[in-house]
């Protein structure tokens, strides 16, 4: 293996490694915000709820 395939070879593993941790971060976000949206409606929380007057 000369030196330009192994500097191929190595930019290609972390590129690799990059995508997988930008992967994980946007499963962490999303699986955050759908938890806050539902623990939201599950609070009984609801700010389009009409308010009974008093």
């Amino acid at each position: 293996m000369n030196d330009a395939e192994f500097w191929g070879v190595a930019w290609a593993m972390i590129a690799v490694i990059v995508g997988m941790g930008l992967t994980v971060a946007a499963i962490a976000l999303v699986r955050r915000l759908v938890r806050v949206e539902r623990f939201e409606f599950y609070g009984r929380y609801n700010a389009l709820a009409p308010q009974p007057d008093r």
